[in-house]
């Protein structure tokens, strides 16, 4: 039945999409979001806000990531000089060693990741 057929590619799609966003990649101990985050505040300094919209996603999910890669030593936060109300988010040694990896290693997860997906797409 094609309707069977479609419904267990759509299946398949969504697995994987899961997995990288709610799963570590690979040796990686960071999910894409995760991955996304550091990869930004490495570029730039940005606030909670200015990530958030970077992403895409509500302030409060991306809170939850901020604390979480806080936590493990990935980030820090800090005060804006000319605003005690605003906080930066920076790379921590630790972070900026972690995104050397993801750096390394993202490209051919991704290639890796997509070949999947149009795999389970046709």
């Amino acid at each position: 039945m094609v309707e069977q057929d479609q419904l267990q590619r759509l299946t398949q799609i969504y697995t994987v999409v899961t997995q990288c966003y709610n799963q570590p990649l690979a040796d990686m101990a960071v999910n894409l979001p995760q991955c996304q985050l550091l990869g930004y505040v490495g570029g730039e300094q940005l606030s909670v806000a200015q990530v958030a919209h970077k992403l895409g996603f509500s302030a409060t999910r991306t809170s939850n990531l901020v604390v979480d890669l806080c936590k493990r030593g990935y980030l820090k936060q800090h005060v804006a000089s000319n605003d005690r109300r605003r906080r930066y988010l920076a790379l921590t040694v630790q972070g900026q060693q972690q995104l050397d990896v993801i750096q390394q290693q993202l490209p051919d997860i991704l290639h890796k990741t997509l070949q999947e997906l149009y795999g389970a797409a046709n």
